[in-house]
């Protein structure tokens, strides 16, 4: 596949998240192993659950549409988890230096599969966080997903463990230190 181009939404445009084409774009990659279209990943709970995100504080969406024809190659977003926020469910213990400040928490990375391999991801997650002023970043990886391998080459670690629903895997917590080290 070509080119992509990134197209920032804020506000109540990013509710565009709630369409069809995101929906088809979340449903399609959560179909793939080792989600298997778990309940966690089901259409309805990611327009249920994204219903909920698109207003609390910070949330943003990040579209990678494809420069020729427009389609939706991909999405990424999240939102401002405040001072002593962190993530729901059944958590280990945050580190302290993460949880006492405001942090970005990237709730979806997807990308279509024919955009893979082309740098497009790590491109996407970047200007995601580009646009972002908190000086921690989190996010969840499923520890058998090829993602999460790519996550720690970019710097991440992981921090704990989460299970978001009682219906849903356990997950790693896994931050990034957006300050950098003087």
């Amino acid at each position: 596949m070509g080119d992509v181009e990134f197209v920032h939404y804020r506000g109540p445009e990013a509710a565009r998240a709630l369409s069809e084409e995101y929906a088809d774009a979340y449903t399609e990659i959560y179909a793939e192993p080792p989600y298997d279209s778990g309940p966690l990943y089901s259409r309805e709970r990611f327009l249920e659950r994204t219903g909920r995100q698109v207003y609390r504080p910070g949330f943003e969406l990040l579209a990678a549409v494809d420069a020729r024809t427009q389609a939706l190659a991909g999405f990424c977003f999240g939102f401002c988890f405040p001072e002593g926020g962190w993530w729901g469910g059944e958590t280990s213990e945050p580190p302290a230096d993460v949880i006492t400040v405001e942090k970005v928490a990237v709730i979806e990375l997807v990308l279509r599969e024919a955009y893979r391999g082309c740098g497009h991801g790590k491109a996407l997650l970047e200007t995601f966080l580009a646009g972002r002023s908190e000086p921690w970043a989190t996010l969840l990886a499923h520890p058998a997903a090829p993602t999460h391998a790519r996550y720690e080459r970019w710097g991440w670690r992981k921090v704990g463990t989460v299970q978001p629903a009682p219906d849903a895997p356990v997950v790693d917590a896994m931050v990034l230190n957006r300050v950098p080290a003087r």
